[in-house]
């Protein structure tokens, strides 16, 4: 699961880095003919939109890890992973938050303008800064926390030490605490998430959901946004599908 959720924020930031590259290619271009830097209002707000997304759902799974998975490795005696990986998510917050007001400042300014232009390519290296960063902030919770707590699992049920919960039970919870991602960013979420990763999430989703009538929710929302997708889109480029899902979205 946590896996999983890595990846989908992973390749959002990697969207929406390419979208602000493509962004800055195309102003240096229509500037160095003298013209008019050929970058939209709707594409800046689009920009604002899906980092915001993404924002939300990488801070919602912060918080989930600090509630539900901290606790189980800090009760095994390992409370200098989890100090550091915390400080980690501080530092992270204030990147995440400076390129959200970046994005706002961009709405404010003269499409075409200099300023605009240079806003736009100082957000464009904040991003890619804020993109290695995560990267490599998912490797080290994948290559040194998350064995931990597998090692400690199993030395538990070796012993005949039961833990607080099972492995479905940590997952429930751990699912419970994602609001947000599991409802309104659903089909947000889930486009970050190559096919079988795809359905990999959704089976854990249909085990540990407790609530029927809000999986149902959860699946319906998916289905609908998804229904008037192309195909090709759906199964070969999730940022392709995002963007149609942003334009589709009320």
């Amino acid at each position: 699961m946590v896996r999983l959720q890595h990846r989908s924020a992973e390749r959002h930031l990697e969207g929406v880095a390419a979208k602000l590259a493509e962004m800055v290619k195309k102003g240096a271009k229509k500037a160095g003919k003298g013209r008019s830097v050929a970058v939209e209002g709707a594409e800046v707000r689009r920009l604002g939109k899906w980092y915001g997304d993404a924002m939300e759902v990488m801070l919602e799974h912060a918080r989930m890890e600090e509630r539900v998975l901290f606790p189980d490795i800090q009760r095994a005696s390992f409370p200098g992973v989890c100090d550091k990986v915390q400080e980690q998510h501080g530092k992270h917050l204030p990147m995440m938050n400076g390129i959200k007001e970046d994005i706002k400042t961009l709405l404010t300014l003269e499409l075409g303008s200099a300023l605009f232009y240079e806003v736009l390519v100082n957000l464009s290296v904040r991003l890619k800064a804020l993109q290695d960063h995560t990267k490599e902030h998912f490797k080290e919770e994948e290559k040194d926390m998350l064995p931990r707590l597998e090692s400690v699992r199993r030395m538990q049920r070796e012993e005949g030490n039961v833990p607080d919960k099972s492995n479905s039970g940590w997952a429930s919870e751990a699912m419970g605490t994602m609001e947000m991602t599991h409802s309104k960013l659903f089909p947000f979420f889930m486009t970050g998430l190559m096919p079988q990763e795809a359905v990999q999430y959704l089976d854990l989703v249909c085990r540990c959901t407790k609530n029927t009538r809000h999986l149902v929710s959860m699946l319906r929302s998916l289905a609908e946004r998804l229904e008037d997708a192309n195909p090709s889109i759906i199964h070969n480029n999730p940022t392709r599908l995002y963007e149609h899902l942003l334009v589709k979205s009320p």
